[in-house]
């Protein structure tokens, strides 16, 4: 998947998980937080992202990550209840491991390496309209538009 798919995917969670109540500025600032998380495994550091697939996009890194993030927040009653509490954080983990759904979607013919560091085996769950293609901006656009097609339809069926 793109980041365009990712991070409409992250705002649509968020939207989905934020608190009722909060004030519309704080809504902006959920929405890019869950756009962020959507896109973890992508995020350009050393040993991480495409530098390391396998790493970043292993179903088993993520829920470690996920589970230690968990841990430190159920010891601060105080800062989960100002994210949001549980709802937010598992509004957040469904984000994060979105990534690893969409990105086995695509049809590059590699799949992801989600049972690392268990198995060398890839997930790939390829939908042929999803192709990486050459980068082009009519491919970037053609691959906006029907990543935007699909949030919108999925979310107009539930309405």
């Amino acid at each position: 998947m793109t980041e365009v798919g990712h991070v409409i995917t992250g705002a649509t969670i968020g939207i989905l998980s934020m608190p009722k109540e909060i004030p519309p500025k704080q809504k902006t600032v959920y929405i890019i937080a869950f756009m962020l998380i959507a896109t973890i495994p992508d995020w350009p550091f050393k040993n991480w992202g495409h530098d390391r697939y396998y790493f970043s996009h292993s179903l088993f890194v993520t829920l470690l990550f996920i589970l230690l993030l968990f841990i430190a927040l159920s010891f601060s009653k105080k800062l989960r209840g100002k994210i949001g509490d549980w709802p937010v954080m598992i509004g957040g983990s469904l984000a994060w491991l979105s990534h690893l759904l969409l990105d086995s979607f695509y049809n590059h013919g590699k799949g992801i390496a989600i049972y690392w560091p268990f198995s060398s085996a890839r997930l790939a769950l390829p939908i042929p309209w999803f192709d990486v293609g050459t980068g082009s901006l009519t491919h970037l656009m053609q691959v906006f538009l029907i990543e935007l097609a699909l949030v919108h339809k999925s979310k107009s069926r539930r309405n």
